[in-house]
């Protein structure tokens, strides 16, 4: 005899469905073995059977946090961006303020929350240095957001100190010097962070200083060296 499957009727089998907290959780520990995935092998070398092994899920899971490997890519470069910023803002304008007269004080704060920053990321951020320029990997395609969002943060501070805003070249080749420096520094078989800051200290300055900014620093940077 046949029974009449009644649709309303709740499943008997498999697994209750997870909580919001509970998926939230799986959605970090899958984002986390993504961003640990792509360190190793890059974007191209990502696959949904190398996050899931190293997230300890199945194949089935990682589709119910991520629709592709390159949605859950994209969201580690986004986080790590994001990320980046949150580090950023308040280190270079603290509680909203300007610089102030303190140029050289909140540029090598911002500097330092820049590296602390990138010592965290660790080998993610050497691929996405290694991929920044690559229109087919998420990194290349989040790069002018990114990069977009520091340019704005230190226009704002700089013109909020009340020195001449520093000109779209002078910001573009501020950040990407800082880029330059940092890869640098992770990459080199000794990690020299003081010379390392000093150097990306001297760059910012240039860029974004004035005459007097520039002799009031040059005792503090001959310390430095």
């Amino acid at each position: 005899m046949v029974v009449p499957v009644n649709p309303a009727s709740p499943r008997g089998r498999g697994r209750p469905p997870r909580t919001s907290d509970q998926q939230d959780r799986l959605r970090r520990r899958v984002l986390n073995a993504t961003a640990a995935v792509y360190a190793e092998f890059g974007f191209r070398g990502s696959t949904v059977a190398r996050i899931a092994q190293r997230a300890e899920i199945s194949k089935p899971t990682f589709y119910t946090c991520y629709p592709s490997v390159e949605a859950a890519v994209e969201a580690v470069v986004a986080d790590a961006g994001a990320h980046l910023l949150a580090h950023l803002r308040p280190a270079i304008a603290p509680d909203g303020d300007p610089l102030g007269g303190d140029l050289l004080g909140r540029l090598g704060a911002g500097i330092d929350a820049y590296l602390d920053w990138a010592e965290k990321v660790g080998d993610g951020l050497r691929v996405f240095h290694a991929e920044q320029h690559d229109p087919g990997s998420p990194a290349g395609r989040l790069r002018a957001q990114s990069t977009a969002w520091v340019r704005e943060v230190v226009r704002d501070a700089v013109v909020g100190s009340g020195r001449p805003a520093p000109s779209p070249q002078a910001l573009e080749l501020l950040i990407g010097g800082l880029q330059h420096a940092c890869h640098q520094y992770q990459r080199g078989p000794r990690r020299d962070r003081p010379a390392c800051r000093a150097a990306m200290l001297r760059l910012a300055l240039a860029l974004l200083g004035t005459p007097r900014d520039w002799h009031a620093a040059a005792d503090t940077l001959a310390a430095e060296t």
